[in-house]
C-alpha cells in the first residue's frame, strides 16, 4: 500500500509560477496511475501540449482556470473537470484573482508528452469532454455519501473513471477490492479514514493520497465531525470491476 502523505510528496516546478506535487506514479510504487497536484500562482500558464499515448483528466480543485483544448479556450471553476483525449492538444492557465489548484491524472505511469506551438483560439466551450459542475447534480452513492461522476465513458474516456465523493460525518463506503486494477483515493477536503487489507482505521488528512493495489481490500469512511471530500480515481472505465468484502 502507498499512503503518500502531504509532507512526503515529491515537489517540482513544471513551469514558471507553478509547483507540482507527485501524488501517484512509478515513484510511489504504482504500475497503472499517474496523478499530480499542480498549484498555480496568478497568471501562471502551462505549455500547449499533447500526450500521445494516453488520455489526461484535469480537475479544478481551487480557483478558476482558462483551459485550451484544440482550437477552443474557455473558463472553468472549482469542481469542473476536463478530459483531454489521447493526442488532443490542450493547456491551462490561472486567469483568476487568486491562486489555483488542479489535479491531473492519466491511466498509465508512462506519459509521452510533447510541447507544441500555440495557435489562435476562439472563445468557446467544447461540445464534449468537459464536465461542468453547474450543469450536473450529485447522486446518493451510500447513506451520507453524495457522488459526482465526472469522467468516464459518458465523457468519451477510454480508460478513466474519476469521481468526487462527499462524506457526511459517520458515513462509510463499503469495503471492497478491484481484481485487476489499482485505485487512488485523494483526500480533497478535511479529514477522512481508510481501511486497507487487515487494517480498519488509517487516518487521511487533506492532501494525502491513498493507493490500493490490485486485489487488496480497501474502503473509505468519515470518523470526524466535519464533511470530508475524496477523489476516487480509477484507471478503467465505469463501472470499475469490484468485489465487496467485510
Amino acid at each position: 500500500m502507498t499512503i503518500n502523505k502531504r509532507n512526503e510528496q515529491i515537489s517540482s516546478v513544471p513551469f514558471k509560477g507553478a509547483n507540482s506535487l507527485l501524488l501517484t506514479g512509478k515513484e510511489t510504487g504504482s504500475h497503472m496511475l499517474s496523478v499530480n497536484e499542480i498549484n498555480l500562482e496568478q497568471g501562471s500558464k502551462s505549455d500547449y501540449y499533447i500526450i500521445s499515448n494516453v488520455e489526461e483528466t484535469l480537475f479544478v480543485a481551487e480557483g478558476s482556470i482558462t483551459f485550451r483544448l484544440e482550437d477552443k479556450t474557455f473558463m472553468a471553476y472549482k469542481g469542473d473537470c476536463l478530459l483531454a483525449k489521447k493526442s488532443q492538444a490542450h493547456g491551462f492557465e490561472n486567469s483568476g484573482n487568486s491562486n489555483a489548484k488542479i489535479i491531473t491524472m492519466s491511466p498509465s505511469i508512462h506519459i509521452e508528452k510533447e510541447v507544441i506551438p500555440e495557435i489562435d483560439f476562439k472563445n468557446s466551450k467544447p461540445e464534449s469532454g468537459f464536465f461542468d459542475r453547474t450543469k450536473n447534480e450529485p447522486y446518493e452513492f451510500e447513506p451520507g455519501i453524495m457522488r459526482y461522476d465526472m469522467v468516464g465513458d459518458f465523457l468519451g474516456a477510454e480508460s478513466t473513471y474519476f469521481a468526487e465523493l462527499i462524506l457526511e460525518p459517520g458515513a462509510a463506503a463499503p469495503n471492497h477490492y478491484h481484481p485487476k486494477h489499482e485505485e487512488s483515493m485523494y483526500c480533497l477536503e478535511s479529514k477522512l479514514n481508510c481501511a486497507y487489507a487487515e487494517e480498519n482505521n488509517i487516518s487521511l488528512n487533506q492532501g494525502d493520497m491513498f493507493t490500493a493495489e490490485v486485489a487488496v481490500r480497501h474502503g473509505i469512511f468519515n470518523d470526524h465531525k466535519s464533511v470530508g471530500k475524496l477523489l476516487a480515481i480509477h484507471c478503467v472505465l465505469n463501472p470499475p470491476p469490484r468485489v465487496d468484502v467485510d
